[in-house]
């Protein structure tokens, strides 16, 4: 019987010509460690005679992983942006996270990073830092995949 337990989930994170073997992720926020936004599938209109219709659309896939302060997977992310820093270039992500206790698989192909935390902010302790992710689709590569584990 699945359950849902978090705790066994793993994300694996692949950069291009910067990290190719894929690199566990580790040391999460305290709550919501990685989150995706909701992404519409469809486009839909209805004339004005009260006849609708949908139509199909590409889409991406948003993302936040959420650190603590103190993650040792925050070097990644900071040779990420320090490397695209560098270059002047995009240099694109793929991920594999799997969830054991539903027994599913997640592979994710082609990401950017979007939006990041340069440092933690200094409150009573230092905050969680952020990283946003947009996941793209290839023509008919769909930008995250789900089969069984």
């Amino acid at each position: 019987m699945a359950t849902i337990t978090a705790v066994n989930s793993v994300f694996m994170l692949a950069v291009a010509g910067l990290f190719p073997t894929p690199q566990k992720l580790q040391e999460y926020s305290v709550d919501d460690a990685f989150t995706f936004d909701i992404a519409d599938t469809a486009e839909t209109q209805v004339g004005v005679d009260g006849y609708g219709v949908a139509g199909y659309v590409p889409r991406t896939v948003p993302m936040t992983i959420r650190f603590l302060a103190s993650s040792v997977s925050l070097d990644l992310f900071e040779q990420w942006i320090g490397a695209q820093d560098a270059a002047g270039e995009i240099l694109y992500c793929s991920a594999v996270i799997s969830q054991p206790s539903i027994g599913r698989k997640y592979t994710a192909y082609y990401g950017t990073l979007m939006r990041v935390s340069t440092m933690a902010d200094v409150r009573r302790v230092l905050a969680a830092r952020e990283f946003h992710i947009s996941w793209l689709p290839q023509g008919p590569i769909p930008a995250i995949s789900a089969a069984p584990l």
